[in-house]
């Protein structure tokens, strides 16, 4: 793990255990620093709440149209567990790593595929948040360049991911 991104999981946590007690005041501030650090489009997470998924945050890059941005965070705010056509809500069904890309919806993702059009993002990597075996949230990261595990943006994701799992 870099020492940059060693500093992303640890910033996580504490967010993330700062949530867990009532307070919101870091997830907007660590988000921007993954959408940096990725050079991602956008950046979301979400914490289940019963058989919804709540937006905790939502980050994008400052030339992404307004109407676009927030759009998204309107139709994400609060989603359903049925909305599977979602790459942050199969992540969390099926408690494994969802990738979407622009021919999404071939692959029952069509909500993805047609936010990943409006967000000028080719691929798009949803990560369970498991504790216990269960999805307790997800995070997630649409860039316009192709990856895949191997990848330093799936591998910080996981180690962030991880972090937050435990």
């Amino acid at each position: 793990m870099s020492p940059d991104d060693a500093v992303l999981v640890r910033n996580f946590r504490e967010a993330w255990s700062r949530m867990a007690a009532g307070s919101n005041d870091r997830a907007d501030a660590v988000m921007s620093a993954l959408l940096s650090s990725t050079g991602a489009r956008a950046v979301g997470w979400w914490r289940r709440v019963g058989e919804e998924l709540d937006q905790l945050s939502f980050q994008a890059v400052a030339d992404m149209p307004e109407d676009v941005r927030v759009g998204f965070m309107a139709a994400t705010d609060r989603v359903m567990m049925s909305r599977i056509e979602l790459g942050c809500v199969r992540a969390a069904a099926e408690r494994q790593p969802v990738v979407a890309r622009e021919d999404a919806a071939q692959r029952g993702l069509a909500g993805s595929a047609s936010w990943l059009a409006r967000f000028g993002a080719s691929q798009s990597l949803a990560l369970p948040i498991l504790r216990d075996g269960v999805a307790v949230g997800v995070l997630a990261v649409a860039t316009v360049e192709q990856f895949d595990e191997s990848s330093p943006i799936w591998q910080t994701m996981a180690e962030i991911v991880d972090g937050l799992s435990h």
